[in-house]
């Protein structure tokens, strides 16, 4: 069954994975919106990202091989460069007159930075390649800066469940419990205050909860500022005294209409960062399992289609991202700016 396009947002850059998961030499097939696509990387290391079907007869071109900057179809042998650019067809004779370079596969932008691997996912393909109309998001990291560790897993949910999990937060303490975090049994009012961005919102920087024991290591006049972009990226900024900072950025790829990619990326500044390598990379794993599972329960809730809602200002950032989505389809429909209906905005809520 095709995946229900009215779940991918279109014109707009998403995380394929990091770096290390693109060998050299070797193609790496992946869905994402919807779109079967083949990654690689040319002589020079430089990613490329083409429609995963040979336009002969659709056989996907990651079964086939790859040398030499040549991508050959296992069916009939056809030969496609790294630029989605006909080469060869070995059935044709010698003499024939065709000219195979006017065959082309479709070529998605694709830019590497950090070590992580991004591609444009356009609304139209009229032509071989498109030029995007928007920059990659902003990692916050230094572009000649590498992250320190990356986590991935798939959820067993649509994007939208997936982003209204990612940007909640009445879910942290009862999800994420854990004596070196937070409990269910210390739970406090918060009010934070919002601005729009470009493309979403920001809880704008203040002092981390004084119940979440994760921040009080952090001495020295530590602050953070989170902010959710569309498709499905969040971004936490801390800053720990003058110098120091720690990144930590969750993406959701959404995969199909009922799987979607949560990668975590991280990356400090901290002396400390070094020795509490192996419990942090521990930490990180539990979180993303703690995610996982109560995903795993959403999904068979989900099977009986209930009803669901949306009550009050813990889940305004769930009705902000829905009305965000909105303006952006609509907005490449008509081929017009995206303008961001957000304005400043105090939330409360307890947890």
């Amino acid at each position: 069954m095709a995946a229900d396009q009215s779940l991918f947002l279109k014109n707009i850059w998403y995380l394929a994975f990091h770096g290390s998961f693109l060998k050299s030499g070797k193609l790496t097939a992946k869905e994402i919106a919807g779109e079967k696509i083949v990654f690689g990387r040319d002589a020079s290391g430089k990613p490329f990202a083409l429609r995963d079907n040979c336009p002969h007869r659709g056989v996907p071109l990651s079964e086939g091989w790859f040398k030499n900057d040549t991508l050959q179809c296992c069916y009939h042998g056809w030969k496609f460069g790294t630029d989605g650019v006909c080469k060869d067809i070995p059935a044709m004779p010698p003499d024939g007159k065709m000219d195979v370079s006017k065959i082309k596969v479709f070529r998605y932008p694709v830019k590497e930075v950090s070590d992580t691997i991004w591609v444009y996912i356009p609304d139209k393909k009229l032509h071989f390649t498109v030029e995007p109309k928007n920059e990659i998001p902003n990692l916050i990291l230094d572009p000649s800066k590498k992250f320190l560790h990356v986590e991935s897993v798939v959820l067993p949910a649509n994007i939208d469940h997936s982003v209204i999990g990612l940007i909640d937060p009445a879910h942290v303490t009862f999800v994420h419990q854990s004596w070196y975090w937070r409990s269910a049994k210390k739970l406090k009012l918060k009010e934070k205050h919002f601005e729009p961005t470009p493309m979403g919102f920001k809880m704008v920087r203040h002092a981390p909860s004084n119940n979440s024991k994760g921040y009080t290591v952090l001495k020295g006049g530590t602050s953070t500022e989170i902010t959710f972009e569309i498709p499905g990226n969040r971004y936490e900024h801390i800053k720990v005294g003058a110098k120091h900072e720690i990144i930590s950025i969750t993406i959701l790829t959404p995969l199909t209409e009922n799987s979607t990619e949560l990668t975590h990326i991280f990356y400090s500044t901290l002396p400390a960062t070094k020795w509490l390598w192996w419990p942090l990379k521990r930490l990180g794993k539990k979180f993303i399992g703690q995610d996982l599972g109560v995903f795993i329960k959403l999904s068979k809730g989900l099977e009986s289609n209930p009803t669901l809602m949306l009550i009050g200002e813990p889940d305004t950032q769930a009705r902000w991202y829905h009305e965000i989505k909105r303006l952006w389809q609509k907005a490449q429909q008509d081929n017009v700016p995206f303008e961001n209906p957000i304005k400043g905005q105090t939330l409360r809520w307890v947890t």
